[in-house]
């Protein structure tokens, strides 16, 4: 009995240490290749089951080591003063900079900035457009009832920052940097005594 044993697990531990994994195949075409078996039923189960952790389990999470990637699923926002996982869905380890980010597999590609105030008494200002976006999204003045209370953000260096539209009488040298932040100068002739406004769109990397 000891020799079988030990046979079985030496036999295991080939497989499995081998640089491709298969399952219901012999021919795995990747690190790791799951195939439908061949006599699969359809409207059968199928499909790949990730950890489902709350958002509070994930928060808590020993992240030192942790490879970036590391993907779970939340089964809700974390109720955590200081969090990452604002909502229900899939989140992934980013780095220990960015933390644990929501893989929006359906994420629009593009966006106009939250509501901003110009200021147009100075005649050089500029605006933190990245900062506005995320206060905005993450502490909304209102949200439905049953709502997590905030929506998932971006990193600012997941996003291009664009000005789409403004008033060239009013405006000049106006520049957008790669952390969102926009800086703009008021012509000397400009009538500041009307209002005004700028379209701002929000591009997401691909």
């Amino acid at each position: 009995m000891k020799k079988a044993f030990f046979s079985t697990i030496l036999f295991l531990g080939i497989n499995l240490f081998s640089s491709q994994i298969g399952v219901n195949t012999d021919t795995p075409q990747a690190t790791f290749d799951i195939v439908l078996p061949s006599n699969y039923i359809k409207g059968s189960k199928a499909g790949i089951t990730i950890p489902q952790l709350s958002g509070n389990q994930i928060e808590a999470i020993n992240t030192i080591g942790i490879r970036s990637g590391t993907l779970v699923y939340s089964t809700g926002a974390s109720s955590e003063v200081i969090k990452d996982v604002t909502s229900e869905g899939y989140w992934y380890w980013k780095n220990p900079i960015d933390k644990w980010e929501p893989l929006l597999v359906n994420a629009p590609k593009f966006f106009y900035s939250p509501s901003v105030p110009i200021n147009t008494s100075l005649s050089i200002s500029s605006i933190d457009l990245y900062s506005n976006y995320k206060n905005q999204f993450t502490t909304p003045m209102a949200s439905s009832t049953g709502s997590t209370g905030s929506i998932p953000t971006f990193a600012a260096n997941q996003l291009e920052y664009y000005v789409t539209w403004y008033d060239n009488t009013i405006f000049n040298n106006v520049v957008i940097n790669s952390n969102g932040v926009l800086t703009y100068s008021i012509l000397s002739t400009a009538d500041t005594s009307k209002p005004t406004y700028m379209n701002v769109v929000f591009v997401v990397k691909q």
